[in-house]
């Protein structure tokens, strides 16, 4: 059984391990908290048999919002959790009037890519040296989605 749903206080350690297992740019704890705190970010979870499996933190401002972390825990990837998760997000979106959806990626990161082009996302721009992994600098792809 899937349920998708907003993530409370107590769950953000469990949300901030399972992203540091699976992502090369993980969000800490102190991240996760802090938007948690900010009232314009919402963070939820997708929970397969009561098991958090994946998250996603995002904002909307008037029509446009924005994807700020997407993750999916590593014994869950590549099962369609994170097009479940997403093509979610997208449409709670779409329920609230947001009429254009942007995230970043970083580049290499071919599954991420190759996902969020099947949810329709296009490559809009990139940003030189935006992620910094193992010492190395890479860029980002910012992709966008018109939700019409």
């Amino acid at each position: 059984m899937q349920q998708l749903r907003e993530l409370k206080s107590h769950e953000l350690g469990e949300l901030a391990a399972l992203d540091a297992r699976a992502n090369a740019t993980p969000w800490s704890l102190f991240n996760y908290q802090q938007s948690a705190d900010d009232p314009k970010h919402i963070i939820c979870g997708l929970f397969v048999n009561n098991i958090l499996c994946g998250a996603c933190v995002y904002s909307q401002v008037l029509d446009q919002a924005e994807i700020l972390q997407l993750c999916v825990a590593y014994e869950y990837q590549r099962q369609g959790y994170g097009y479940t998760l997403l093509n979610s997000v997208c449409a709670e979106l779409k329920k609230y009037a947001a009429s254009q959806i942007f995230l970043e990626v970083m580049v290499g990161n071919d599954a991420a890519i190759n996902l969020y082009q099947k949810l329709g996302f296009n490559v809009i721009n990139t940003r030189k040296n935006y992620y910094k992994v193992n010492g190395k600098y890479k860029d980002a792809l910012i992709m966008a989605r018109e939700l019409i």
